[in-house]
């Protein structure tokens, strides 16, 4: 049972990690997990890990759906990102009678039986599958959550919005997270296909997104230039001592003028180095010319009255410039607002400030996300690669195209679930099966699939706020 003893350490391995036992793990290499799942002939590689071995991704260089991707050093580069966010549900939100979840949320029944954010077992997605004792019988899914009106991370874009500050043309924006591959040689290890299973993603009709959209997947090489400039930014080989020979100026901020050596922070200088791929703090943010002229933009083409629900706002670009800023998913305002389990996770994935200390964040409720300085550069290396050669797959995420059947939907899972409200919600599981093969299109000189170092996802095409839940994200054989 070799297969089955390896997935069961994964399981373990995951729950740890979300009680915040492993907390070294975070000081690791991205990697990916092979197993044997008794589910599915043949090998798996498991490419989901944990939301740790994900970053931010670089646009897209596919010209037909990102022509801005062409460009360098230009604020239009990052003008149709929108706000995704990638999460793992703290088990704390499901304990019952916990001290530490908001109590608004454990007194709600609903909201614990929210598709969503519920707790989901094994058995919904796996009937009959048997659970080892002294195992936990839930799987802890991988969470993307897409916000097409609101900016994601350096976006800059103050003419194409509404009254409100929300961005307009949603279908034209898009989100997108990227990762390592340390097994390259999908040909090799015999990998045929991309495998994955995903809740029904239209179960909740007040989002408003029932015209759905489409999730892409670039498997190659993908550019580390998140803010491309040309230069890797590190924060790390950022200056403690206000010595601006050690940077270069771009379009975004501040990047080291120097090669990085190792990634770690200074001692006793975090709050100077914590600071975002842009390289500046938000003081720094709102006197340097890019932002400035955003905000002043804003102020030009918005009501006042939006103006100034924005500054009571921590997370509008007027207390956040850049919009890059680290927050906690148990914060004290998200309390005081009554904020849902999702959108607690909004800034989780957020770059400055999320290495920092209690006594730093002056939070007595903050977390770190990663003790490590971020890095463009998600391998973790020292190279920095502006190459874009990978294998594009498109799939609709659409009412009318969840059938088993079409749309590489090879299988489907029903379930009558339980929830914490008493009700009997009926979920439905799909599985996705794409052959490698069976690309929708090649971006660059890419011939085969003999050296595949990177993944990158992303959603675009979507009005309204979409949850895509992840059971399953595999690389599987025959």
């Amino acid at each position: 049972m070799p297969g089955l003893m390896k997935r069961n350490v994964r399981k373990i391995l995951l729950v740890l990690w979300l009680c915040g036992l492993l907390s070294s793990c975070s000081d690791s290499t991205p990697g990916n997990t092979i197993i044997d799942d008794p589910d599915t002939p043949g090998m798996n590689i498991d490419v989901l890990n944990s939301p740790y071995f994900w970053s931010l991704a670089s646009v897209p260089a596919d010209p037909a759906l990102f022509p801005e991707a062409s460009l360098k050093n230009d604020v239009a580069y990052g003008k149709n990102r929108a706000l995704l966010a990638w999460y793992t549900i703290d088990p704390v939100f499901a304990q019952v009678n916990s001290t530490v979840t908001p109590g608004y949320i454990n007194n709600d029944m609903d909201a614990l039986s929210y598709p969503y954010a519920r707790e989901v077992a094994v058995a919904e997605v796996f009937p009959g599958r048997e659970v080892p004792y002294g195992e936990p019988a839930v799987i802890p899914t991988f969470n993307l959550s897409f916000y097409p009106r609101e900016r994601g991370p350096y976006n800059l874009d103050g003419s194409r919005i509404d009254q409100e500050g929300r961005l307009l043309d949603p279908e034209r924006r898009w989100g997108g997270i990227m990762r390592w591959i340390d097994k390259t040689n999908l040909e090799a290890l015999g990998v045929k296909y991309i495998q994955f299973w995903i809740l029904d993603p239209f179960m909740d009709t007040e989002l408003g997104n029932q015209d759905g959209g489409f999730l892409y997947f670039n498997l190659g090489d993908v550019s580390d230039d998140i803010l491309k400039d040309g230069f890797k930014s590190f924060e790390s080989g950022l200056p403690i001592n206000g010595d601006t020979t050690c940077v270069t100026q771009t379009i975004w901020g501040n990047v080291p003028a120097l090669p990085p050596l190792v990634y770690s922070f200074v001692s006793g200088a975090i709050l100077l180095q914590d600071v975002g791929f842009d390289g500046l703090s938000d003081e720094e943010e709102y006197n340097y010319p890019t932002y400035a002229n955003y905000l002043n933009e804003l102020r030009a083409v918005l009501p006042q009255s939006t103006v100034m629900e924005m500054m009571n706002n921590p997370f509008s670009p007027f207390n956040d410039p850049a919009g890059d800023n680290y927050v906690y998913y148990l914060n004290n305002y998200y309390d005081a607002k009554r904020f849902t389990i999702n959108s607690r996770y909004k800034y989780y994935n957020n770059s400055q400030g999320n290495s920092l200390s209690q006594s730093d964040a002056g939070d007595s409720q903050y977390q770190p996300c990663r003790s490590v300085p971020d890095v463009e550069s998600h391998n973790r290396d020292f190279s920095f690669n502006e190459d874009e050669r990978f294998f594009q797959y498109r799939v609709a995420i659409r009412p009318d195209s969840m059938r088993v059947g079409i749309n590489y939907i090879t299988d489907l899972q029903e379930s009558n679930v339980r929830t914490r409200n008493g009700e009997i919600q009926h979920a439905v599981w799909y599985q996705f099966t794409i052959p490698l093969t069976d690309y929708q299109k090649k971006i660059g000189s890419i011939r085969d699939f003999s050296n595949i170092r990177s993944l990158r996802i992303f959603m675009t095409g979507f009005s309204g706020v979409t949850h895509l839940r992840f059971a399953t994200l595999d690389f599987v054989s025959e």
